[in-house]
C-alpha cells in the first residue's frame, strides 16, 4: 500500500471487499442475511459476524428486524483500482523579497524580456522545485508535475514549500515575504478512462465557476474555472479550486448514497403502506364499536332518567311551629 493512501480516512472506515459485498446487500438491495447467506454460499453465522463489524464501525445501524441503514460511507480496500488517477502540475507560488539579492552562478537564463532577465534554478527538494528570480523583487517557485492520492497533499505539499524556501534564502541573506506569499496557479487532473474517445486532440471545453477558487494562503486570489481537454491524460477532467475538484472526487459516493437512501425510504414506505393496509380493518371496526357503544350510552342515560323520576321523594312540608298550624299563627300575628 502506498503512503498516503488512506490519509483523509479514519481506519474504522476501511472495509474488505467481502465486507463492502453484504454492505451492499444489505443497505442497497435489502437482503435478510438469510438470502446473502445462500447467494454467498456460506453461513448465516459468518453473514452476522461481518454484519457486527460493521455496526462496530459505525458504518450501519439496525433499524428493525432484518433491516439496516447506512449511516456513514465505507472506504473499500476492495476498490482501489477503480480509484481515478489525480495529477497536480503547474503550481506556483510567488514570494515578494524583503531584503537582499539573490546571486550565484548556478542559476541560468532561459528567457530574455525587454528590461530584465528572469534566472532559473532547479532542487530536487520536495519532489522536483524550479525557482525564478524576477529580478530580485520577487521569487517564483514551481513544483514538479506530480500524481497525489487526495487533495490535502497539495496543502501540505505549499506550506513545506513556504517554510522550506524562506529557510533556504535566509541563509543566503535573503529575506522573502512568507507571509504574503500566493498561490499564483495551480492545475488538478483527473483521469476518466471511461470517456476516452469523447473529445478530439486539441479540443477544450472550459468553464468559468464564477468564484475565486480555495484559498491555501491567505493572498490567494485566483479566478476559479473547470475544464476538459487531452492533457496530461487522454481525456482530462481539470480544475483550479480545489473545493470543485472535492465535489468532483467525492460525486460517485453522494450518488451511491443518494441511490441508497433512496431504496432504504422506499422500503419503509412499503412497510408502512402494507402496515396502514393490515390497520384499516381494525380501525374501521374501532369505529363501529364506538357507534355501538354510543347508542348503549345513551340508553343507559334515557333509562337512569326514567328511574330517577319513579324513584323521586315526595317534597317535605314545612315542619309546624311551637305546636300550632298555619293559619293559628297568623292570627297570633294579627292581635
Amino acid at each position: 500500500m502506498k503512503k498516503g493512501l488512506n490519509k483523509g480516512f479514519k481506519d474504522s472506515n476501511i472495509i474488505s471487499k467481502e465486507q463492502k459485498e453484504i454492505l451492499d446487500y444489505l443497505t442497497v438491495d435489502f437482503l435478510t442475511p438469510n438470502k446473502i447467506a445462500s447467494i454467498r454460499k456460506t453461513s448465516v453465522q459468518a453473514v452476522y459476524k461481518s454484519i457486527k463489524k460493521l455496526e462496530k464501525k459505525g458504518i450501519v445501524k439496525k433499524i428493525g428486524q432484518n433491516a439496516w441503514r447506512q449511516i456513514k460511507p465505507p472506504f473499500s480496500l476492495g476498490t482501489m483500482v477503480e480509484k481515478p488517477t489525480t495529477n497536480l502540475h503547474a503550481l506556483q507560488i510567488n514570494f515578494p523579497i524583503l531584503r537582499g539579492q539573490i546571486e550565484g552562478s548556478d542559476w541560468t537564463i532561459k528567457e530574455r524580456l525587454n528590461h530584465w532577465l528572469p534566472k532559473y534554478k532547479n532542487l530536487s527538494i520536495l519532489g522536483g522545485l524550479t525557482l525564478k528570480n524576477n529580478n530580485n523583487k520577487s521569487l517564483t517557485v514551481f513544483a514538479k508535475t506530480r500524481n497525489i492520492e487526495n487533495l490535502n497533499e497539495i496543502y501540505n505539499l505549499a506550506f513545506k514549500i513556504r517554510t522550506y524556501i524562506g529557510h533556504f534564502f535566509k541563509n543566503q541573506g535573503v529575506v522573502l515575504d512568507i507571509f504574503n506569499c500566493q498561490v499564483k496557479n495551480l492545475n488538478i487532473a483527473t483521469e476518466d478512462k471511461q470517456a476516452e474517445g469523447m473529445i478530439s486532440k486539441g479540443e477544450k471545453f472550459e468553464l468559468d465557476l464564477k468564484k475565486k477558487s480555495e484559498k491555501i494562503f491567505e493572498k490567494d486570489n485566483i479566478n476559479a474555472k473547470a475544464w476538459l481537454d487531452g492533457s496530461p491524460f487522454k481525456f482530462t477532467t481539470e480544475s483550479n479550486d480545489m473545493e470543485w475538484k472535492r465535489a468532483y472526487l467525492g460525486m460517485p459516493f453522494t450518488i451511491r448514497d443518494m441511490v441508497s437512501l433512496l431504496h432504504q425510504t422506499n422500503k419503509e414506505v412499503n412497510y408502512l403502506a402494507v402496515n396502514i393496509n393490515s390497520h384499516i380493518p381494525a380501525i374501521v371496526k374501532l369505529g363501529d364499536n364506538a357507534d355501538l357503544l354510543g347508542v348503549q350510552v345513551k340508553r343507559m342515560g334515557d333509562n337512569l332518567e326514567k328511574f330517577t323520576e319513579v324513584t323521586q321523594l315526595p317534597k317535605p312540608k314545612k315542619p309546624k311551629q311551637y305546636g300550632l298550624t298555619e293559619a293559628e299563627m297568623k292570627k297570633l300575628r294579627e292581635m
